[in-house]
């Protein structure tokens, strides 16, 4: 078992300063960065609510570059495995399909939370100096609490669809159908609660049917914690959390095993 984790943090240590020496990765750090940073300008066009708008903004600039990072290095460093005959020269080393599947995607991991940290950071210092500028009635509340509790659910939903890619690159070939099917399936989780509540009242079987989908297309929306940070009485309760974070390792272990079992199985010529 101790070998197995070595292994694992050997290959998501190569994916990591692999990311971080890719310059396309740098400019998409700094152009989040430089918009994060202009919403201490943004806010002077939002005529009430600067808060609460001010934060949904920091936040969802995150969420926009973690879903770039996803769907374009992500995916790519998949494919880069046999495009370019890495996988091939990591197995010829004492290194099983299982270990090189866990490890790309701790080391994929690790690039989105080193990622969502920075952005928090310099997001929560720019929130910070909006209410230091505000007053009051437009800026009431900032909690840290709510903040790294909404940044979380960023990120949980950012590791599902992660562990969503690394199954998907095991199942097809070519890193441009991995991004369709990414991208399908991203829309299927989005809509699929809209489906669910607009056939609310139309047949129990097709409903069934619906919320069985659930089980494999998660619900994003229920990890969408962005108006907590404004609000003193939106805090969810702590069994909601337990929930959630439990669905979220659970489903990223199950899906995760499923990817190294298709991995095990694959022929990589």
């Amino acid at each position: 078992m101790k070998g197995a984790l070595k292994r694992i943090f050997a290959v998501a240590k190569l994916v990591g300063v692999d990311g971080l020496r890719r310059h396309a990765l740098l400019g998409l750090v700094a152009l989040a960065l430089a918009i994060e940073l202009s919403g201490l300008f943004f806010f002077a066009f939002v005529p009430r609510d600067i808060g609460r708008v001010s934060a949904d903004f920091v936040v969802t600039v995150g969420w926009c570059v973690g879903m770039v990072f996803l769907f374009f290095h992500a995916v790519h460093v998949m494919s880069w495995g046999e495009d370019r005959r890495v996988i091939h020269t990591l197995l010829a080393h004492p290194l099983s399909r299982t270990d090189y599947t866990l490890g790309v995607f701790a080391g994929l991991l690790f690039l989105l939370l080193l990622l969502n940290g920075l952005l928090a950071f310099i997001g929560y210092g720019v929130l910070v100096v909006i209410k230091s500028w505000v007053g009051v009635e437009y800026f009431s509340h900032l909690g840290i609490g709510g903040y790294l509790l909404s940044w979380w659910g960023v990120l949980s939903i950012e590791a599902m669809i992660l562990a969503a890619i690394v199954l998907f690159s095991g199942m097809v070939r070519g890193s441009f159908t991995v991004l369709l099917v990414t991208l399908s399936y991203y829309l299927i989780c989005t809509g699929l609660p809209v489906a669910v509540e607009f056939f609310k009242g139309n047949s129990l079987l097709l409903r069934k049917i619906l919320v069985g989908m659930t089980l494999a297309f998660p619900n994003f929306s229920r990890l969408d914690y962005k108006g907590v940070i404004v609000a003193l009485d939106n805090w969810p309760s702590a069994s909601s959390l337990v929930l959630n974070l439990a669905y979220v390792l659970l489903y990223c272990g199950l899906i995760l095993a499923i990817a190294t079992s298709v991995y095990n199985r694959r022929d990589l010529k």
